[in-house]
């Protein structure tokens, strides 16, 4: 029997699943009302979480820019925060053994979430 036809293991995926799903939604829907609150329209608010992948890249760029900072501070503090993601790249590249285009698609995926 493989995992996939597994009644067991098919509710425990839909369990983390789930707690995965509710998790991200209130992160989604902090992050969305805390940009409008700071000056972010509905569709910039939209564009930076659809381009910016990093959850905490995303809140640093609103609370720079609430702030009264200048978009350059705000891509720096980004692109510092998003530093970290390639050391966890470092760090799970040993053990995912991905090789060739497929290290595009494995770094991609590499942030706090994935590397825990």
């Amino acid at each position: 029997m493989t995992a996939g036809t597994d009644p067991v293991r098919r509710r425990e995926v839909t369990r983390q699943s789930l707690y995965v799903g509710a998790a991200t939604g209130a992160y989604g829907v902090s992050f969305g009302a805390l940009s409008v609150a700071n000056g972010l329209d509905v569709w910039q608010t939209q564009v930076l979480s659809a381009v910016l992948f990093s959850g905490g890249s995303q809140f640093a760029v609103v609370g720079v820019l609430g702030a009264g900072g200048a978009g350059a501070a705000a891509v720096a503090t980004s692109t510092l925060l998003g530093v970290r993601n390639g050391l966890y790249a470092l760090q799970t590249s040993r053990f995912l053994g991905v090789r060739g285009w497929r290290r595009l698609a494995a770094a991609h995926l590499t942030l706090d979430e994935s590397t825990a």
